[in-house]
């Protein structure tokens, strides 16, 4: 790059304070508000998949037609047994999840996910704040997570709640166990869940969750008990989150709407960077003119324009992510989380500075058009 680039440049944007500052607070906005969005979806996704990547099985077997884990239905209990049976299986157990209506002690019927766990508690929660994951094979003891406090109303171990009819009591607390709808899991053993989901029978569950042996190929595996299991569905960890999650963001159209309102963010800090550039330009045009004039090429001049462009996206980047930091550490702790991955920031971010070179195409093409005679005319 030409050494006479970045100190131009910089004598032009900061040639108007209040306009350089404003321009990158604008853009930080945008940036922000598209960050915000894009981190929203990622929590939803990372939410509507927890218990089934938490899990740590490599199978879920379930009914057929299965569109997402909130969602599933009765398949019988002696799947188990034959899914145990299969070749390259080392391990297996059911699950149950039913709806059902938690009754409020303060009066106020609640709408809840019942999870039923099998002997090996497999798909229990991952962090417990109080109590013990063994105590939901206590009578009437449930685990419920902190973030359901209020809702449920309960908080301290031993708080007794009813559930269709019967008793809970509260033997565990969990942390970080969200739920994408606005029923709250609660975590029991089978025998328990079987009282309080009376649409189940004894012999019903809804999931089987196997391992394979250390030495077997999962794919195989998994087209084995689709084979010797009928009337199930099975899939991969992978496969079974892959669902859930596209059903909840795509079928369902909330994933879609996510992703057009960061766009339309991206948009926005695009339109307001380009129009600031072209203020510039045209602020500048005779130093322009000037440079073309004394020798300066085209190409230099466009070098000028787009070291603008990136300063301003940079420095607004910065500021945008800095706001989108504090926003994820402040929501940690909410029902959805705002949340990223490496490869979704750095997707993002080159999103970004994409978008600023291309809002400096308006000034580029005024330089283009600009005849170095102009400044010695008037």
């Amino acid at each position: 790059m030409n050494s006479v680039v970045i100190p131009v440049s910089s004598k032009m944007l900061l040639h108007n304070h209040l306009r350089f500052v404003m321009t990158v607070l604008g853009i930080a906005i945008a940036f922000f508000l598209a960050a915000a969005q894009i981190g929203l979806l990622v929590g939803w996704i990372n939410t509507n998949s927890a218990i089934i990547t938490h899990a740590n099985v490599d199978i879920w077997v379930m009914a057929k037609q299965t569109r997402t884990f909130d969602y599933g239905t009765a398949i019988p209990r002696h799947r188990v047994q034959q899914v145990s049976s299969a070749p390259g299986v080392a391990w297996a157990e059911g699950m149950l999840l039913g709806w059902a209506t938690w009754q409020h002690p303060g009066g106020k019927r609640i709408n809840v996910e019942m999870v039923g766990l099998d002997k090996s508690h497999v798909g229990a929660p991952w962090h417990m704040l109080s109590g013990n994951v063994d105590n939901i094979e206590q009578p009437e003891t449930v685990i419920i997570d902190q973030l359901s406090y209020d809702i449920l109303g309960l908080r301290t171990l031993g708080d007794q709640a009813e559930t269709e009819g019967h008793k809970v009591i509260l033997g565990g607390v969990s942390s970080g166990v969200r739920t994408f709808t606005a029923a709250p899991f609660v975590f029991t053993s089978l025998k328990n869940a079987l009282n309080y989901t009376p649409y189940y029978s004894d012999e019903e569950i809804t999931y089987v969750l196997a391992r394979i042996e250390p030495d077997s190929d999962l794919i195989t595996v998994r087209d084995d008990i689709a084979r010797e299991v009928s009337n199930v569905e099975v899939l991969t960890t992978a496969e079974f989150a892959e669902r859930s999650v596209k059903y909840w963001m795509l079928e369902t159209g909330v994933g879609i709407t996510v992703i057009i309102t960061a766009f339309l963010g991206l948009l926005v800090g695009a339109v307001i960077m380009s129009q600031t550039l072209f203020a510039i330009t045209q602020d500048h045009i005779g130093n322009y003119a000037t440079l073309l004039a004394l020798g300066f090429h085209h190409n230099t001049l466009r070098q000028i324009i787009l070291a603008q462009s990136l300063t301003l996206g940079g420095l607004g980047i910065i500021a945008g992510s800095i706001l989108f930091v504090l926003a994820c550490n402040a929501s940690a702790r909410s029902p959805i989380p705002l949340e990223t991955t490496p490869i979704v920031s750095i997707g993002l971010i080159a999103f970004s500075l994409l978008c600023c070179i291309g809002a400096s195409w308006f000034s580029i093409r005024a330089i283009f058009k600009l005849d170095p005679v102009s400044v010695f005319q008037g």
